[in-house]
């Protein structure tokens, strides 16, 4: 009968790995909004406001994300960690402080005149220690 116990133990982390599993299958981001709100010459920082839905029954916790913001294919801003947040089931909205980059944005600025913009962003996020890609952007947005 003792030899026969490491099924039961066996069987609920084989269960948290499969509900992980399923979690990083099924898990998707969505462009909501710009955040300039927060923006200050001291802390230039821009929020990605962004959709995150669970379709699973458990909650997550997102652990950190790192990634870049490029717009129009110059580098603009970097994420470089946020406060772990937990992610209930259905869908959340998440803020994604961006620190740009004096240097992107001035040459951002010098290159267009118009208020029309591309941008996309690509990174990862640590979700319950899954490391996941996190891609998104947006084809036009008005400034």
């Amino acid at each position: 009968m003792g030899k026969k116990l490491w099924i039961l133990p066996a069987l609920f982390i084989g269960y948290i790995l499969y509900q992980k599993y399923v979690f990083s299958k099924t898990f998707s981001v969505f462009f909501k909004d710009l955040d300039f709100s927060r923006m200050s010459l001291l802390d230039p920082t821009v929020n990605l406001v962004v959709q995150v839905n669970n379709p699973t029954p458990i909650t997550a916790e997102i652990q950190a994300i790192r990634g870049t913001l490029t717009v129009d294919g110059i580098e603009v801003g970097n994420v470089l960690g946020i406060t772990p947040t937990v992610l209930q089931t259905g869908s959340s909205l998440l803020n994604i402080p961006v620190t740009l980059s004096y240097y992107g944005v001035t040459g951002l600025i010098q290159k267009y005149k118009d208020t029309k913009f591309s941008y996309t962003f690509k990174g990862t996020i640590v979700i319950d220690y899954i490391t996941l890609p996190l891609n998104f952007g947006y084809p036009t947005v008005n400034g």
